[in-house]
């Protein structure tokens, strides 16, 4: 930052940075999108009942992007004897 400020350096311009929607999807970033906007739906309409207004009137969270950065399933092998002390 410091060079940046001393103009050292140039940051990138803001087309250069990549964001979330910029990455892969995958059937599991697919599925908590799909149950977090649904979720998000709900509850802007809880709140349109709390406040009688309209769905459009209650602001809500839009443009939100998931993307899974690391999902992994491992299967470790363990020794006999360390599987005995703790069965």
């Amino acid at each position: 930052m410091e060079e940046v400020e001393r103009g050292e350096r140039m940051p990138l311009p803001q087309s250069v940075v990549l964001g979330a929607k910029d990455l892969p999807r995958t059937i599991l970033s697919d599925h908590i999108e799909s149950r977090l906007f649904g979720k998000l739906k709900h509850e802007r309409l809880e709140r349109t009942r709390f406040y009688g207004k309209t769905y459009d009137e209650v602001p809500g969270a839009e443009a939100l992007v998931v993307r899974v950065v690391s999902s992994v399933d491992k299967k470790l092998e363990v020794k006999q004897q360390f599987l005995e002390i703790f069965q």
